[in-house]
């Protein structure tokens, strides 16, 4: 995971354990309340992994010519 990940892995568990709430962690994260949401249903449901972009690790698609 990248410091980007941990940061935002760090401010989604701060929000669970009622610590902040999602629109300071939004703001925090420079990222907009409806994003927060989708963080914090990904972290419940897949754990620390939920914090990964889904493609990480697989080949692109379309290769450039």
């Amino acid at each position: 995971m990248s410091r980007r990940d941990l940061k935002r892995l760090h401010i989604i568990r701060e929000i669970l354990e009622k610590r902040i709430t999602q629109r300071e962690a939004a703001e925090i994260l420079e990222l907009s309340d409806r994003q927060i949401r989708r963080l914090l249903k990904r972290v419940e449901q897949d754990g620390d992994q939920g914090i990964l972009h889904k493609s990480r690790g697989r080949t692109k698609r379309h290769l450039s010519a």
